[in-house]
């Protein structure tokens, strides 16, 4: 993201367009196409940092579509510094190894492109659900028997290294909060946080195959108090709340349209589940 430092004066004192960027393009469906039809490791490689490549330009369409939308200059500068701060942190973890061999820069490039994609949606949603997540994003979240925090909204596996595996990572990122879905509910005295956390699983690979577990999660006034898994290898359409429950409509594999209700009020014990080659589950 070396390009983004030339835009800040640009992106403050210039007249800003507020016509949401779309996150497809022609160029990007051109990369995804090149990506689909590769044969060598070189020509994934190559495809995969046109991905990376278009991802961050649409992320700073999508900044500057945020920046024209504000209405004052301390608005603007204060997402400037929310903007340089999120970069720290992307740079800092997009730099954490992943494997080694040759699908390591494949792999790396993936994980930044996801990356730059969350940030597109946090800028592009509307501000009431941008500020949820931004309340949700470094929630406890209850996880492989114990109580975690999540990292600016992905859900972080501590992998212990063995001696002789020096290339394996402390942590890995195997779950991430679906911005669009982040909603903050208030009834009576009480503040309820609710969104949808699915599988990243970057290369990761288990019995079952991929990760395709998602999982509803709740919080009551800051505190991780139910989770539901909603199933496997489902698109998640839309999530409303009315009346103290919540409606998700989602597609399964099957293209098959569905929805389920859950109280957001009743509490349980349920962790969050990620099918995932540590967390593997027979249902």
């Amino acid at each position: 993201m070396k390009g983004f430092y030339f835009f800040i004066p640009i992106l403050l004192f210039a007249g800003c367009t507020p016509v949401p960027p779309q996150w497809e393009s022609v160029q990007r469906q051109a990369a995804e196409a090149r990506l689909q039809n590769a044969v060598t490791q070189l020509e994934m490689n190559a495809a995969a940092a046109m991905l990376a490549e278009n991802a961050e330009e649409r992320m700073i369409a999508a900044l500057e579509y945020k920046l024209g939308t504000l209405q004052t200059k301390e608005e603007r500068l204060a997402l400037l510094l929310n903007q340089l701060q999120w970069q720290r942190w992307v740079e800092r973890r997009n730099q954490e190894p992943i494997t080694d061999g040759s699908i390591e820069p494949l792999l790396q490039r993936g994980r930044a492109e996801a990356r730059l994609k969350n940030r597109f949606l946090e800028l592009t949603v509307p501000e009431e659900v941008r500020q949820a997540f931004l309340a949700m994003e470094d929630a406890p979240i209850r996880f492989h028997d114990e109580c975690i925090s999540l990292n600016c909204g992905e859900l972080d596996l501590l992998i212990p290294a063995e001696p002789d595996e020096e290339y394996i990572p402390v942590f890995e990122t195997i779950g991430q909060l679906r911005i669009p879905f982040c909603r903050v509910v208030k009834s009576a005295e009480n503040v309820y946080w609710i969104g949808v956390i699915e599988p990243t699983n970057y290369h990761v690979m288990s019995s079952f195959g991929e990760g395709t577990e998602s999982n509803l999660c709740i919080w009551k006034n800051g505190e991780n108090s139910a989770n539901y898994l909603i199933g496997k290898k489902i698109e998640v359409q839309s999530l409303s709340v009315k009346d103290g429950m919540i409606e998700v409509e989602f597609v399964t594999e099957a293209g098959e349209c569905r929805r389920r209700n859950f109280d957001c009020q009743t509490a349980n014990d349920t962790q969050v589940q990620i099918n995932h080659w540590t967390t593997e589950k027979i249902d």
